[in-house]
């Protein structure tokens, strides 16, 4: 997002934007200090959006690509709304409040009231290895992601997966990998990781 030339005083569009981001937690400064060390803001779920968390490989497999640019820009005309990528593990995308209250896919679980994300800055949508970046990023505060547009290509991405098996083994591994630190940066998996990438692979063959 590039920023606005506007008149003096105007807020720029990606200010006014970090604002709304923010405006979900009660000390917005500690969200903008994470923002300025490079690290993403934990903010809450469940008042101004709610988030589906996608699993990377059905994202992938609905889109028919796992290139960066190519992915962020089919989930751009798919869903219409901001996407966050949590490299290696997720895409959340960005949906009304209240979607976790009907959501019905049994494919991805939505986080509302009660739950946390790591919202990346408003200019970061590089592709990074490890830390979250925005696949989609957010142009105006009035557009989210429709739910119903997100669960059709979350059910286009399990109909092309060709083995079940193994798409329920990766989301197992990715489950665990977003709770533990040495597996979420692949560098040096523990134990358990280890042994549930193992499976992957195995149900992959």
């Amino acid at each position: 997002m590039s920023p606005a030339s506007g008149t003096q005083g105007e807020v720029r569009p990606e200010k006014a934007i970090a604002r709304w981001l923010t405006s979900t937690t009660r000390h917005p400064d500690i969200a903008e200090t994470d923002w300025m060390a490079g690290r993403p803001a934990i903010l809450r779920t469940g008042i101004i959006y709610d988030a589906v968390r996608m699993p990377m490989e059905l994202v992938h497999s609905a889109v028919r690509s796992t290139t960066p640019d190519a992915v962020s820009g089919a989930l751009a005309e798919a869903l219409d709304g901001p996407v966050v990528c949590h490299p290696g593990q997720w895409y959340y995308a960005l949906v009304p409040p209240g979607t976790c209250e009907v959501w019905r896919s049994p494919v991805a679980a939505v986080r509302g009231r009660g739950g946390w994300l790591g919202i990346p800055r408003v200019d970061r949508t590089q592709p990074a290895p490890v830390d979250p970046y925005w696949a989609v990023p957010v142009e105006r505060i009035d557009r989210l992601c429709l739910p119903a547009a997100v669960a059709e290509l979350l059910r286009v991405g399990r109909e092309r997966c060709e083995r079940p098996e193994h798409s329920a083994a990766h989301i197992a591994f990715l489950e665990h990998a977003e709770e533990c630190t040495a597996c979420a940066t692949a560098t040096s998996p523990c134990a358990v990781g280890t042994r549930l990438r193992e499976a992957e692979r195995a149900a992959r063959r």
